[in-house]
Parts: structure tokens; C-alpha cells; sequence
């Protein structure tokens, strides 16, 4: 049996970026790594099925099944992933899983730890996943910021968010759904591009903020909800990408008596991929 646990990541902006290498396919974006993540758990059976378990129900969890798919197609695992926080909500945790899963494919295979971080982005590029996520969570900085895409491209990370606080206002929002579209794609491309060039000449917190804020707004992605929290937030709140929820520096007490639901208090890390079992 062999245990991994990685980080979770939210993104607050991104530009998406598509070429004809699965590896250079990314995004520009900023966003926050986060102390609260997914362990994932990989045994191998004696038979050649694949059964993937996910906070205790079984899922099809085609990025993980891709994953290990591609990797050894000639065996049988049974794959236990535990997330930390709400999947489909912006908190990067497919990615987190996809990239646990590949430290532990990577560990019984003899392979290094760039074989995991690429294993990890192409599952999640091929199968529509995010596109950036795995590349921040490769850099070990607070607040990765993808300057160029693409697993290798280049990421630095401004300063850090130790007091953070999330909070849940709705349902799932599908990355599909946004970033496959056509005309949503060219708009994120236009305002990504823009909020990412803004935060490289002033990368405080609080430009942090108002460019999620301008981004969100922009696509037209806030519900009536979700505008009427963040506004009462002004300059400390802004909007998962992609998720119906909200990340804040405010306490989570404050943040609740704004959205109205309980929060999830969490804190931005540069804790590394971490082998638990």
C-alpha cells in the first residue's frame, strides 16, 4: 500500500492557453495553494480491475482512471481518494488527487518526481480537468502565479495568505462548461491575459482581490448570490475558479455572517507532496 497527500489550489484568474502538446496546453493564472488538499491510497490487486473509491463512493473518476490507465494498463488497483475539501468547487482538488495518484504510481514504478507532476497534468488536461492546477501546486510558493503555461512553464509565487477562510454558495460548476466554450474562451483569454499582467507590476493582496473580483464580473460567471456576498466583502473576498464559492483573508466568523453558511477555515502552504503510508 502507498499513501500520498498534495495540496489543494485555488485559482482566482486565468487565461487558458491550447497548443497541439498536451504538455505546453495550460494556463496564465494566480492563485493560492492551500492547506487542506487530497490523500490518495493505491494497492495493487491481483486481477487487472481498476476500482476507484471516493470519499467512500465509488466513482468512474476519469482522470485518476486515465492516470493509471496509461501508466500500467497491465494491472489492477484498487485507488482510495480522501479529499479535504468540497470536490468541483474550485479548490483544485482533482488535480490534488490526480497528483497524489501520481506520486504513487511513481513510487512503485521507480519514477521521478517530474514523471508525477506530468502523469498528473496530462490526466487532467485529456480528460478536462483543469488546466493550470498541477502546474501551481508543482511550485512550492504560496501564491503561485503561472506566468507562462504548461506544466513546465514558468510559475513565481508573491507573499503568502496565512488567514484564509472558504465558503460553499451553491452548487458545482462544471471546468467544461466554461472552458470549452467558444465564445467564453476567447473572452477568458482577453480578461485572464489582462488580470495576469496587472498582478506581475503589483502583486499585493488586495490587487489579488480586485482583479478576482473584475475577472468573476467580467465572465459573467457570479450568481445573484454570489454578487450579493462578495459585495459585501469589498476588498477581501473573491470568487473560486471555477466554483460556486468564495475564498477570503477575512476570519471565518466574518465570512459567515456574510454568505450565510458555514466556512472552512484553511490557511495557503507551501507544504510539499507528502508520502503518509
Amino acid at each position: 500500500m502507498i499513501r500520498y497527500w498534495c495540496p489543494g489550489h485555488i485559482t482566482c484568474f486565468f487565461q487558458p492557453v491550447r497548443t497541439d502538446d498536451v504538455l505546453t496546453t495550460g494556463s496564465r493564472g494566480a492563485g493560492i495553494r492551500l492547506s487542506l488538499g487530497s490523500e490518495v491510497t493505491l494497492e495493487e490487486r491481483s486481477d487487472r480491475k481498476v476500482v476507484i473509491t471516493m470519499d467512500d463512493t465509488v466513482s468512474d473518476a476519469p482522470v485518476s482512471r486515465r492516470l493509471i490507465n496509461d501508466a500500467r494498463p497491465d494491472r489492477g488497483f484498487d485507488i482510495t481518494v480522501e479529499n479535504g475539501l468540497p470536490v468541483g468547487q474550485g479548490f483544485g482538488m482533482s488535480a490534488a488527487g490526480a497528483v497524489a495518484l501520481a506520486f504513487c504510481v511513481a513510487d512503485l514504478l521507480g519514477h521521478d518526481d517530474d514523471w508525477a507532476f506530468r502523469a498528473a497534468h496530462r490526466a487532467e488536461v485529456l480528460e478536462g480537468g483543469g488546466l493550470g492546477d498541477v502546474a501551481a501546486i508543482r511550485c512550492e510558493g504560496h501564491c503561485p502565479v503561472r506566468v507562462t503555461p504548461g506544466i513546465d512553464g514558468e510559475v513565481v509565487s508573491f507573499g503568502s495568505m496565512p488567514k484564509l477562510s472558504l465558503a460553499v454558495l451553491g452548487g458545482t460548476l462544471g471546468t467544461g462548461s466554461v472552458i470549452n466554450d467558444p465564445v467564453r474562451s476567447a473572452r477568458l483569454s482577453e480578461l485572464g491575459s489582462k488580470a495576469v499582467d496587472s498582478y506581475l507590476k503589483d502583486h499585493s493582496a488586495e490587487t489579488l482581490f480586485s482583479l478576482s473580483r473584475e475577472f468573476s464580473k467580467g465572465m459573467g460567471l457570479e450568481t445573484e448570490r454570489m454578487s450579493s456576498v462578495l459585495d459585501k466583502l469589498p476588498g477581501h473576498a473573491g470568487m473560486c475558479m471555477l466554483g460556486h464559492s468564495i475564498f477570503s483573508d477575512l476570519p471565518a466568523s466574518e465570512l459567515e455572517d456574510a454568505a450565510g453558511v458555514p466556512a472552512i477555515v484553511c490557511e495557503s502552504t507551501y507544504k510539499p507532496v507528502t508520502r503518509t503510508g
